[in-house]
């Protein structure tokens, strides 16, 4: 019986020391990247790709718009972060860029419900406001792109489309 003990422990004691020699931050990176965000990835795709089928060239009028953001859009997007919130990488490093991706999308997500209200008040000034907080959104959001693809690159891993 100890000699079976014995033996269990030490075949395990490589995986320890292999464990402790690897790099947790490009392990985290990994996991995130495969597992974590490409888990939502259609979701976002969904959720963006609805609210640009009543804005801009697709626009119909504002009730179609608001209607559709109402009961599609924005559902979609708060499942999101609500996904998103619930991601809990290991690592300092990764956990940095997840929070700079769960502000980029809260601040898309406000900037959305920024024109449904402009929408409600036929308020020009607020359809502005809610652009700049798309705009901002877009810019945290290629942050934390720019933030994955260097830390990426400090610890050996390989990004691809």
């Amino acid at each position: 019986m100890i000699k079976r003990l014995l033996f269990v422990i030490l075949a395990f004691i490589p995986i320890f020391v292999l464990s402790a020699c690897g790099d947790p931050v490009q392990d985290d990176l990994l996991h995130y990247i495969n597992n974590e965000i490409k888990a939502l990835e259609e979701l976002e795709t969904e959720a963006i790709s609805e609210y640009e089928s009543v804005i801009g060239e697709n626009f119909v009028n504002d009730e179609t718009t608001y209607v559709h953001i109402q009961d599609v859009v924005i559902p979609k997007y708060r499942k999101l972060i609500e996904e998103l919130e619930e991601i809990r990488p290991e690592t300092k490093e990764v956990r940095e860029i997840h929070e700079l991706y769960i502000d980029a999308s809260n601040t898309q997500f406000n900037g959305i419900v920024t024109v449904l209200a402009a929408i409600e008040a036929q308020d020009y000034d607020k359809i502005n406001e809610a652009n700049q907080m798309l705009n901002e959104g877009r810019a945290l959001m290629r942050q934390a792109l720019n933030e994955i693809e260097d830390l990426a690159k400090e610890h050996n891993v390989t990004l691809t489309e």
